[in-house]
């Protein structure tokens, strides 16, 4: 029978060595990673900085009068490219959806009331139900101010069933299903005509649904993966 030290000695003798040679060069390395990181930190942190002031001055803008959006190229953009999105639920309103390309020229520009966007936030439901399953559920509220009337909002974007079954809704829907009904209300008491009325509900809708995706940005900072991969012989 052969000897159980002989037998695991050479192998152990191997690893060892292995251990002497490579593992002082792994950690030197490791701490020379997380040092230049730490450097790199230091570095971003003024354009981080710089970043996260001139969110907070979009967003004070927005606060004020959202519509200094109507003349970007981005909205404009947005505009054009969820007039063309098709929606394949029951609840579009695509056969409404009549609004110009070029935002500067909606009645919504013409007005003297502000439009103001505020207090944007994320929310999450741990119990949520659609009458047939339970579900975890993050949605966004979001102030609406026109004029001297103010609206929380609160949009559901995605609901998770497990970890292999998860709905999430396009900003076209979320426009259709959610803000399109409340900006709605809030239009009802409003001293303008039937059809303006229907008009600016379309207008304000989709600044709301943009305007989602700005509250959203956050300043973007490096990050740095490394993924050591072994190759089995």
């Amino acid at each position: 029978m052969t000897d159980s030290h002989s037998l695991f000695s050479s192998y152990e003798e191997l690893v060892q060595n292995h251990a002497r040679q490579f593992d002082p060069h792994i950690a030197q390395l490791q701490q020379l990673v997380t040092t230049r990181m730490q450097e790199l930190r230091a570095a971003e942190q003024t354009l981080v900085d710089a970043q996260a002031i001139e969110l907070q001055n979009i967003f004070n803008a927005l606060a004020t009068d959202a519509r200094c959006l109507l003349p970007t190229p981005e909205f404009r953009t947005f505009v054009q490219e969820l007039k063309q999105t098709q929606s394949h639920n029951w609840y579009t309103r695509k056969s409404e959806f009549s609004i110009a390309e070029d935002p500067t020229t909606w009645l919504l520009a013409t007005l003297e009331l502000p439009i103001g966007l505020s207090n944007y936030q994320i929310q999450e439901d741990l119990d949520g139900y659609d009458d047939e399953r339970n579900y975890i559920g993050y949605s966004y509220t979001l102030s609406l101010r026109f004029g001297s009337v103010e609206h929380l909002m609160e949009i559901l974007y995605k609901r998770i069933y497990n970890v292999n079954d998860r709905t999430e809704t396009s900003i076209k829907e979320q426009i259709d299903y959610y803000i399109w009904s409340e900006v709605e209300d809030l239009l009802t008491n409003m001293p303008y005509p039937k059809e303006q009325k229907k008009q600016l509900a379309q207008e304000i809708s989709v600044l709301v649904g943009y305007s989602s995706k700005v509250f959203a940005l956050k300043p973007r900072t490096a990050i740095f993966e490394y993924s050591s991969a072994t190759q089995e012989q």
